[in-house]
């Protein structure tokens, strides 16, 4: 390994165990033929399994950081490396949010069938701490907000008085008070 690669390279014991991720040859000879074609000294023919591992992290929507750990490329590389692989990127993202969201329907129908056998026994609930329970409640509650067209979240735009404008008001209403007080104090003294 090269120096330069070293330097890239950032030692993290939370991830040193982290598996390799491993992308498939076929990809892997997509781009190399992409770098072959390349007309300037691309990363894709200096290393090209390094260029389709940080490109099959990114279309998997993992952190750059994560990816130059793995990889070794600088974060520099990786964002050239997105930027010229873009419409693959897509592609591949497509493909990985239809099984990641094959995924979550798999573990949606686990995590039902598991709340339907605490119900025949209660007493497993003293296991669950209620922030965890109120986490599973917020989330199924935006999944069901969701699918059924409603928004996951509003973004409210109000439109109101300025402080400048409040300021204002307040003087004006002050100034009508003291108006009052005045015509007040010259009737009693006609009275008088």
């Amino acid at each position: 390994m090269s120096a330069r690669k070293d330097q890239n390279r950032i030692p993290n014991s939370r991830n040193a165990k982290a598996p390799i991720v491993e992308c498939p040859p076929e990809f892997v000879a997509e781009i190399m033929k992409r770098g072959e074609e390349a007309h300037l000294p691309v990363i894709e023919k200096r290393n090209p399994q390094g260029a389709a591992t940080a490109l099959w992290m990114l279309c998997q929507g993992l952190p750059r950081t994560r990816i130059r750990e793995q990889t070794g490329l600088s974060l520099a590389a990786i964002n050239r490396l997105g930027f010229r692989h873009s419409d693959t990127l897509e592609s591949k993202r497509k493909d990985f949010a239809m099984a990641y969201a094959h995924a979550a329907q798999t573990y949606t129908d686990l995590c039902m069938e598991k709340a339907e056998r605490m119900m025949d026994n209660p007493e497993q609930l003293d296991n669950i701490s209620p922030d965890r329970l109120a986490l599973t409640v917020g989330i199924f509650t935006d999944k069901a907000a969701q699918l059924s067209g409603m928004a996951s979240a509003i973004i409210e735009h109000r439109q109101g008085t300025s402080v400048e404008d409040a300021a204002k008001v307040i003087a004006e209403a002050r100034a009508r008070i003291a108006e009052k007080v005045k015509n007040q104090a010259i009737e009693a003294e006609v009275i008088n």
